[in-house]
């Protein structure tokens, strides 16, 4: 899709979005969750999520020893921003740039090990949200049918993707790089720890999604937040994905709070300020990232 039809999508998508946000009256309600935040589980979600970011640096450090995890926890502060900001996950060429220009990495080494970083991503959110499917729907029966739904879609998925890896690895750059860069770097020592940081940075990111729900007093359990916030994040790689993920991460998000008995009007609200919360966040630490960064790139 070329740039102008993608920024033309996406602002169609923001247009019909605030009209749903004006036709459900989220600004309203949005005032009254925002005027009875819990600070305190607001700064546990902080912490969490900046804990992500720390799991997400070490798993780097060990693909990439000779850079400091403190480096790569202020690479993954920036990159992360660009991701939920920019649509069509464009934000992920900023990892490889960052690691060119300021560590010397070739794009091709660390594109590849950003691929196989985002398949261990796919891993470890599919145990997660299996995982919550069985305990929800342990406790609503309706709900039942989702569980075997999704291990068949995740099968499927990881078949297919299998399959086209290794079919179009000779035909597209990133793919290739994908395989060079297992085959060169990845043992199976580092294969076991890399894929547990990744799943630790799953498990503490559901944590500050439940915090962040906590502090604006909706009534989830843990398990019930993993599985709603799931259908959010699965939008993020989807080629519709709009600026900033507005209206189209607040979509998946309604899909998931309507599967729990949500009323489309507040689940609208809670998903519509959950997202705010979610990028202010990532804004601070990518903030915080980017100066580190600027004082080792005037250092340097």
């Amino acid at each position: 899709m070329k740039r102008s039809s993608s920024l033309a999508v996406s602002l169609v998508i923001l247009l019909i979005f605030f009209y749903f946000l004006y036709e459900y009256k989220v600004f309203s309600r949005l005032g009254e969750v925002l005027s009875s935040l819990n600070p305190f589980y607001l700064l546990f979600s902080l912490l969490f999520y900046l804990s992500t970011y720390l799991f997400r640096a070490k798993r780097f450090t060990v693909m990439f020893p000779r850079i400091s995890t403190a480096d790569l926890t202020a690479v993954m502060c920036v990159h992360t921003f660009f991701n939920n900001v920019f649509p069509f996950r464009s934000g992920e060429a900023s990892f490889p740039l960052i690691l060119k220009k300021l560590f010397g990495v070739e794009l091709s080494i660390s594109s590849g090990a950003l691929l196989f970083a985002r398949l261990l991503d796919l891993a470890s959110l599919s145990i997660l949200f299996l995982l919550s499917t069985l305990v929800v729907a342990a406790g609503r029966r309706e709900l039942l049918l989702i569980p075997l739904l999704a291990l068949i879609v995740i099968s499927l998925l990881i078949f297919v993707a299998l399959k086209l890896l290794k079919a179009l690895r000779n035909r597209f750059t990133v793919i290739g790089a994908l395989f060079y860069f297992f085959n060169q770097f990845i043992s199976f020592k580092k294969l076991s720890l890399i894929a547990l940081y990744s799943l630790l940075t799953w498990l503490f990111k559901f944590v500050s999604f439940y915090f962040i729900l906590k502090a604006g007093g909706v009534g989830l359990d843990f398990f019930q937040t993993v599985f709603v916030s799931t259908f959010g994040e699965i939008t993020t790689v989807l080629p519709i994905h709009s600026i900033g993920g507005f209206g189209t991460y607040e979509a998946g998000l309604v899909g998931g709070f309507k599967l729990m008995g949500i009323k489309t009007s507040y689940a609208l609200t809670v998903a519509f300020y959950f997202h705010l919360i979610l990028l202010f966040m990532s804004a601070i630490l990518a903030l915080l990232g980017w100066l580190y960064l600027h004082l080792r790139l005037r250092k340097a």
